[in-house]
């Protein structure tokens, strides 16, 4: 499924671009995203401005439900495709100057 190996942060500029194609959608996006960028990869490895993106797009990720009943519950505990996918885009945008080598 994927190039490059968790701990490769070049794995998360991967992951958004896959989603942005349609080709993963949010649920596998949101269990991808987690166990590289929460579990593997070293902030030491991202520059200030990739941390900062990541900690917020994570922020969304881990409060995202596919389940219309969660969202009935408590809108504001979790995020919407909606809400997920323009936190990707943003996120995208504000890592475009970025190298991720």
């Amino acid at each position: 499924m994927n190039m490059y190996d968790n701990n490769d942060k070049r794995r998360l500029y991967w992951l958004i671009d896959q989603y942005l194609l349609n080709k993963i959608d949010e649920s596998i996006f949101c269990d991808e995203f987690y166990y590289s960028y929460d579990l593997e990869v070293s902030s030491e490895t991202l520059s200030e401005i990739e941390q900062q993106a990541f900690l917020e797009l994570s922020k969304v990720v881990s409060r995202f439900s596919q389940y219309e009943e969660d969202h009935k519950l408590d809108a504001r505990a979790f995020s919407t495709v909606q809400e997920l996918r323009q936190k990707i885009i943003e996120t995208k945008d504000k890592l475009k100057e970025q190298t991720p080598v």
